[in-house]
């Protein structure tokens, strides 16, 4: 009786431990077991169960307790996670969570590094829910600059020929922006009544485009004197909120 034909595989690896994978990975096939890939499968399973009870428990935290700092950062982080060019998310703001919540933010954050979905699929309410959680938040896209054109490197560029931290020099061109912009559009109005402060006079905003002046947040403590309008001096806290309030927002 002939013995049977062998056949023999030579292998090169660069390392031990790609020889010593490889040689594990044999003994798997000649033995007929597939213990590893069942082992990956169950890893997986068990990593995306994590990830929908994190989810689960990050958005019914955000529903509880609206409005407060530990809600708005699981909001930022949910919108770091669904579009983080958009909504940067700072991880130090992991170390405030507690801990449950910071643990299912980085169960979320596991399955997410295996890109098998996007977050807003796993929403009951998928895309529309996410965008309903950033706008009830008031979480907003930042601004991106453009590299066609050069605006980060001609900003640090220019802040180091002035000798101006960066920071600081964004902010007052920022201001001096918005100033000259919502001149355009606001003007001020100087009620004869005291501010609720009653350290400052009580001035309002208006729009310049009504026929007749009168406050953003409908006040009749008129009449009133014109001012120009600077964001930073007005004093009624309702006109303050409308200046910042989005037009088409039904809120």
């Amino acid at each position: 009786m002939s013995e049977p034909k062998r056949i023999r595989v030579t292998f090169d690896v660069a390392t031990d431990s790609q020889a010593a994978e490889l040689n594990a990975a044999w003994a798997e096939i000649v033995a007929g077991r597939r213990t590893r890939l069942n082992t990956a499968a169950e890893d997986l399973n068990e990593i995306m169960e994590r990830a929908r009870t994190a989810l689960q428990r990050i958005t019914n935290a955000i529903e509880r307790n609206p409005g407060t700092g530990q809600s708005r950062r699981l909001v930022r982080f949910l919108a770091g996670v669904y579009n983080g060019s958009d909504f940067p998310f700072d991880l130090t703001d992991l170390r405030v969570l507690d801990t449950e919540l910071a643990n299912a933010c980085i169960d979320y954050l596991n399955y997410d590094r295996i890109a098998k979905a996007e977050v807003h699929t796993h929403l009951p309410g998928g895309g529309r829910q996410m965008q309903a959680i950033l706008r009830d938040a008031g979480v907003q896209a930042s601004p991106r600059f453009s590299e066609d054109d050069a605006h980060q490197s001609r900003l640090f560029a220019l802040a180091a020929r002035l000798d101006r931290n960066v920071d600081e020099f964004v902010r007052e061109a920022i201001e001096d922006f918005l100033s000259t912009r919502e001149a355009k559009i606001f003007g001020g109005l100087l009620a004869t009544q005291p501010s609720p402060d009653r350290d400052r006079p009580l001035i309002h905003a208006r729009n310049l485009s009504d026929h007749a002046a009168r406050p953003l947040c409908g006040a009749a403590d008129g009449p009133w004197g014109a001012r120009s309008f600077d964001f930073l001096r007005v004093t009624c806290h309702a006109c303050r909120s409308l200046v910042l309030q989005p037009p088409d927002d039904p809120a």
